[in-house]
């Protein structure tokens, strides 16, 4: 786009990351691909010039692994008493709109982070929400993207700020972090000792509520101004998936 500076918000898919659903990717060089070929097809690898387009191979791979979007289907069978969006279901439209990011990174891994919160943080940059707005949130967690334990360096959004949000009008929102929530292994350990029962994934929960999908796994928010810029994040289109990557970006006017 003329006259726009695009900066990259998605972070790779990385081969065997220190992730909860890590990668596995071979990656098939141009002379063993030619030799493959060649055994295959009962030729010599010289016959086609001793190599062939290179390609990589996935043994296991999650529509949750990488920057990603979170379709309500994710979270419930139902959501606003409809069946629930698989992700081949979400409109385009919410995917691509004007975006507001907010600070909130000063919350400690594990912490909640409330509507009041939330709230504040709009003040301090002097933005009100509009419907259709994309609302992403910093919890610092992508510095430690692909090492060990970088899946609970998050605070995480309550219920009652996902549903403030969604009473907004806000259709998508998005996290640097792994998951919109606390910690799944926070929740987990809470849960086995008699805390927070009946509120696991209770950020998931109320974006089901309202319909809301969740972009996961961004980085690079601390380079765009707080509001001002238009983001893009259209999944892939994966039938009846919970979720698909992303290549998310943000469009900057220069």
């Amino acid at each position: 786009m003329k006259g726009y500076r695009i900066v990259d918000l998605s972070l790779p898919i990385i081969n065997d990351g220190a992730f909860g659903m890590p990668a596995q990717i071979t990656y098939i060089d141009h002379r063993t691909r030619a030799k493959a070929l060649a055994e295959r097809f009962g030729i010599n690898p010289e016959d086609i010039g001793g190599k062939a387009n290179a390609m990589e191979e996935f043994t296991y791979l999650n529509c949750h692994t990488g920057t990603h979007l979170d379709a309500p289907w994710h979270y419930d069978e139902i959501a606003e008493g409809k069946p629930a969006m698989t992700i081949d279901e979400v409109p385009l439209e919410w995917c691509f709109g004007d975006g507001v990011w907010l600070d909130l990174s000063w919350k400690k891994p594990g912490e909640d982070i409330t509507d009041g919160e939330v709230q504040q943080a709009l003040e301090e940059i002097g933005y009100t929400l509009k419907p259709m707005d994309i609302v992403l949130i910093k919890t610092g967690a992508a510095a430690y993207y692909g090492q060990p334990g970088c899946e609970t360096m998050n605070a995480g959004m309550t219920r009652e700020a996902t549903r403030w949000l969604g009473e907004h009008g806000i259709r998508v929102v998005g996290t640097d972090a792994a998951i919109w929530d606390r910690p799944s292994p926070m929740q987990i350990a809470d849960i086995q000792k008699g805390l927070r029962r009946g509120k696991y994934m209770q950020g998931h929960r109320a974006a089901g509520e309202k319909g809301m999908c969740i972009i996961e796994w961004l980085t690079n928010l601390d380079l765009l101004p707080h509001f001002g810029f238009t983001v893009c994040a259209f999944p892939i289109k994966v039938e009846r998936g919970g979720a698909g990557w992303v290549r998310a970006v943000a469009f900057i006017k220069d």
